[in-house]
């Protein structure tokens, strides 16, 4: 386990806590440190800043997705070789599932782990409102829950100059008795480009390398990482967590590995780290590709992940790729296992609309897709799905997931009426509609699942890939004893 472990949260969303967090993270691993990232929440586009950072795959942490133990779990198990696991909350440090709840909020998290909060505020413009400010974020949790919350210390952001920074943290000590670790000035060029989704995904900042370099030498000159490690340190021997029951790994003979092809490019990145291990763990080989680049799919696949990501951006590229339309139309329609998540259903659509220009795709699904000006899903979401899903063998099964989308199907889409095969609902209850068309063996749908929720989801992907894997075989060698 690490020996310190800290949750970076802030006071509001736009704090500038991605900037920091990295920077933090990038300035530790500078002086030796292994450091493991963690983002609370559903979010995909940080943790690729993270790994940037660290040199290793960050994950995420999220306490509506994932049941209490394993979110435990995948902590410890995660941060076990490390020196110092580094998380990164998200919105506000009491922002979560419902505005009356800290459930699924960063304090929920540091609560869960009993891992400490360094606060991040924004102090321009404020003296002595800074201790009412830190004050309330810390002593609120206890209020309304009835646990305290572990604050470590306070950083500061957005300020002038080290006379301002001193200023501050003299009535912060004084007032709060909390320690202020240090601050970070305003470094416009170590800002991060945005766009629709969030943040550019971080193999798009060419000169990403170059900001790491500058935020990590500016926090370890203005903060006090020592003190901040020595603050956030954990207690000896912590209790491990039980390790989550899974279901049966495939058996070897004539089964695992399978090979399940991965689409991962600038079009197709939207991945949760754990959920690809977990797969590995039961079984699966993954097999990388890309959409934008590959002339066709990998040989010999047994199933294929189609994640979220953004699409809309590479419609010229992706619609010209003829010949990997081509063979996947021909794979799946042969009976290959896939499951395509937000961008990747938009992928085996027929069509995407964008600025006026209609772009051809895959065309498994008869659905003709556009761009709008706002977001029409946003948020957690629970899925039930019917026992004839591609995710399950025979009984429904319950997973909670997340959308985040400003396309939409079409109207007057040829399969406008087309069966649905779950029922998604919000965590409240109160909204509710049908999503997840299922052709062949792909299931497609907007929602962005985590196979942690409910780990027997993949396990029945990977027995339905091995059985094709059969399949295929079985007629490959019918074929050649007909030769």
């Amino acid at each position: 386990m690490a020996k310190s472990a800290f949750i970076l949260a802030a006071t509001q969303s736009g704090s500038g806590k991605t900037t920091l967090a990295m920077g933090l993270m990038a300035a530790l691993r500078s002086q030796g440190h292994t450091v493991q990232p963690f983002k609370v929440g559903p979010d995909y586009i940080d943790p690729m800043y993270h790994t940037a950072a660290c040199g290793r795959p960050s994950r995420n942490l999220d306490a509506y997705m994932l049941p209490e133990n394993t979110l435990r779990y995948l902590f410890a198990k995660n941060s076990a070789d490390a020196d110092v696991a580094v998380v990164e909350g998200v919105m506000g440090l009491y922002d979560g599932l419902r505005p009356d709840s800290i459930e699924g909020s960063t304090a929920h998290v540091s609560q869960l782990l009993q891992v400490p909060v360094v606060l991040l505020v924004n102090a321009r413009g404020m003296s002595l409102s800074l201790a009412a400010l830190v004050n309330g974020f810390r002593d609120f949790a206890l209020a309304k829950s009835g646990r305290p919350l572990a604050v470590a210390g306070v950083l500061l952001n957005n300020l002038k100059n080290e006379m301002s920074y001193q200023y501050a943290k003299q009535i912060i000590e004084r007032e709060c008795g909390l320690p202020v670790f240090g601050w970070l000035p305003r470094l416009p060029e170590a800002a991060l480009s945005e766009r629709h989704l969030g943040l550019l995904c971080s193999g798009e900042v060419g000169d990403l390398p170059q900001k790491l370099q500058l935020l990590a030498a500016q926090i370890s000159q203005s903060c006090d990482l020592p003190a901040l490690l020595a603050a956030t340190q954990l207690p000896e021997p912590l209790p491990q967590p039980k390790p989550p029951d899974l279901p049966a790994s495939l058996p070897a003979k004539g089964y695992a590995p399978v090979r399940i092809g991965l689409a991962r490019d600038a079009a197709f990145n939207f991945y949760y780290q754990d959920s690809l291990e977990l797969l590995e763990q039961l079984g699966a080989q993954l097999v990388p590709f890309s959409p934008l680049a590959d002339r066709e799919l990998p040989p010999d696949l047994d199933g294929l992940l189609l994640g979220g990501g953004y699409p809309e951006l590479h419609l010229r590229e992706l619609s010209g790729n003829q010949s990997m339309l081509t063979d996947l139309y021909a794979r799946l329609t042969a009976g290959l296992p896939c499951l395509a998540e937000c961008g990747g259903f938009i992928y085996l659509g027929r069509s995407m609309e964008m600025a006026g220009e209609s772009w051809p795709l895959v065309g498994i699904f008869p659905f003709d897709f556009e761009m709008t000006d706002r977001l029409q899903h946003f948020g957690y979401i629970e899925a039930q799905l019917s026992d004839f899903a591609l995710l399950c063998a025979d009984r429904p099964l319950r997973l909670r997931g997340h959308e985040f989308h400003y396309t939409q199907r079409k109207a007057d889409s040829l399969g406008a009426d087309w069966p649905t095969f779950f029922r998604v609902q919000k965590p409240d209850g109160r909204r509710g509609w049908q999503e997840g068309w299922q052709i062949y063996n792909t299931l497609g749908g907007y929602p962005h699942f985590n196979l942690w929720t409910e780990p027997q989801a993949a396990a029945n992907f990977l027995r339905k890939a091995a059985i094709y894997r059969q399949r295929r075989m079985r007629m490959k060698e019918e074929a050649g004893n007909a030769d």
